[in-house]
Order: structure tokens, then sequence, then C-alpha cells
């Protein structure tokens, strides 16, 4: 069994283009996987999809069901299923998923919404948003996981090219 990669890059195509394709890519792998589910054949095999500028496939307008997408962060682990996206403003990612994320990976934030928004979806950003929006150093992360409860500050090295280890 070879692992497969694919990826489609929409990054230069306009917004209805991109919303276009990430549902009905979305789509296919949800069904695929759900079948696969029924028929007892996910056989230990994982999809993991990346979404960038999420506000244009995941608008907060969306209201609470956002289709193949709440049911990625809703029923996407039973199916093998998971999601990463990435968004310079978390208000303006559909809250239904935000409250279903499991892991923030917070650079900077530079607004007082996105940081109110962030407390609201998850208590543990509630005393650290000013923390967060006068945070300048590069590659300083604040991360908050499924299986760690606080938010913690984490320094993420430029990455070299060479080693793929952690010194």
């Amino acid at each position: 069994d070879a692992n497969l990669l694919t990826t489609v890059d929409l990054g230069s195509a306009n917004e209805q283009v991109i919303r276009y394709f990430a549902k009905s890519l979305s789509i296919a792998v949800f069904r695929e996987q759900e079948r696969k589910f029924v028929n007892n054949h996910l056989n230990n095999k994982y999809i993991q999809i990346y979404f960038e500028e999420a506000h244009m496939i995941f608008p907060p307008n969306a209201g609470n069901t956002i289709d193949v997408y709440s049911r990625f962060a809703k029923e996407g682990a039973k199916f093998n299923i998971g999601i990463v996206y990435s968004t310079q403003s978390p208000s303006t990612v559909n809250r239904d998923l935000l409250s279903q994320t499991e892991n923030f990976f917070i650079g900077h934030l530079s607004s007082e919404i996105d940081t109110e928004q962030l407390a609201k979806i998850q208590h543990s950003f509630k005393h650290i948003g000013d923390i967060i929006m006068r945070q300048r150093s590069r590659g300083l992360l604040h991360v908050l996981t499924h299986s760690h409860r606080y938010v913690i500050p984490v320094q993420a090295n430029r990455y070299n090219g060479k080693s793929r280890l952690v010194p």
C-alpha cells in the first residue's frame, strides 16, 4: 500500500470557483469514506484535507449547518477524515465549524473581534487575547490542543529544508 498525496491548488481562482471545487471534492471524499465505513472497508486508511483562506469556504453567515463541512467536523473521525483549515481572521469563519475544532495554532491576531470570537468558542483563550494581539515574534504560536486543554506558547523554528527533527 502506497501513500497518496493529491494537491488541488485553487489559490489563483476566484471565490466562486474555489467554493465550487472545494465543496464538490469534499462531498465526493465524504461519500466515498462513508461508503467504505458502511461496508467495513476503511482498512485504517485516513484522509486529511487542508483548506486555506477558510473564510471563503466556510463563511460566518452560512447558518448553523454548513453541509459537508459540518459533517467533516462532527463525523469526520468516524470516517477517517480530518480537516485542517487556516485563516487570518477566525471571526470570518462559520461559528459551527469553529466550535467543532479541536486544535488551534494561533500566530498573531490583530483584531479584538477575532480574539473575542476565539474566547467565545474556547474558554481557554479568554484571558490571553491581549497577549495574542501584542505578539510579534516570528514563529511564536499559542497552541491549544484536544489532548492538552491549556494554551501554551510554542516557538516554531524556520524549516531549513534539511532536518525534519526538532533540535
